[in-house]
């Protein structure tokens, strides 16, 4: 070996050093729990309860995360601030949210966690309608980051719209007489009504709106969680744990 043979570096030895930390580097994102966030009041599904997250969605999640071997952190937040912690880096996905077509522009979905759906709920003692047409020239008020905003304007233009923060504010609105119709997520709604309002607030006997609650992620991102997830859901579906987990928060 000559000297200029000692003095030259490793080509092979000095490209392995990069690659190693991008190895290295890869490993740990990989590592770092995925983090999802949920209202602090969106019962039965997910709220916050004793500093603790629970809730049938949240045994749900952890159910499905669990057999796909992912691990998740959920982030409770205000109901208003859920879309809006996935553009300011809180959190990297929120649940239990609609999929529908019109969000499927912006955002992806998992496979569905439950089916639910949008109903109409007024003051006691009136009932409340089945739908939407019931409800011409009136004021219907629901939360501003849900569904049923887009829903109203395109198949009930002739109502006369409020968007609000969240349920609280949505059903206080009705209580108070300022609204004559709130449009809330049909369970989400009655255990909130029940809680808050009892005895004031009626619910309509049918969903005027039908979706699945998902876990949701910015458009084109976290792909590779989704699929696991995904996958997990599948096999609670399998082995009789989601059915379970159901049954155990009937009548909760």
């Amino acid at each position: 070996m000559n000297e200029a043979d000692i003095d030259r570096p490793s080509v092979t030895r000095t490209a392995a050093v990069p690659l190693i930390l991008l190895w290295l580097l890869g490993a740990q994102a990989m590592a770092e729990p995925m983090r999802i966030a949920h209202s602090v009041s969106f019962p039965p599904y997910a709220e916050l309860k004793d500093g603790k997250s629970e809730g049938l969605a949240v045994d749900l999640l952890r159910a499905a995360a669990t057999a796909a071997k992912v691990d998740v952190v959920l982030v409770p937040l205000p109901f208003d601030q859920l879309q809006l912690a996935l553009g300011d880096g809180r959190a990297e996905a929120v649940f239990p949210t609609a999929d529908t077509l019109d969000r499927r522009q912006t955002f992806d979905f998992s496979t569905p966690l439950l089916a639910t759906g949008g109903a109409l709920y007024v003051r006691a003692p009136n009932a409340a309608p089945d739908s939407l047409a019931a409800l011409k020239g009136k004021t219907v008020v629901t939360p501003r980051s849900g569904p049923l905003g887009a829903v109203l304007e395109k198949s009930a233009p002739a109502v006369k719209l409020v968007l609000t923060e969240n349920y609280e504010e949505s059903l206080e609105l009705l209580v108070n007489g300022k609204a004559d119709a709130a449009a809330l997520n049909v369970h989400v709604g009655s255990r909130l009504a029940s809680r808050l309002h009892p005895g004031k607030v009626n619910g309509a006997q049918k969903m005027f709106f039908e979706a699945s609650l998902a876990v949701m992620v910015r458009k084109g991102e976290h792909a590779a969680f989704i699929q696991d997830l995904n996958a997990g859901l599948a096999a609670i579906r399998a082995n009789g744990t989601w059915q379970e987990i159901n049954d155990r928060w009937i009548g909760r």
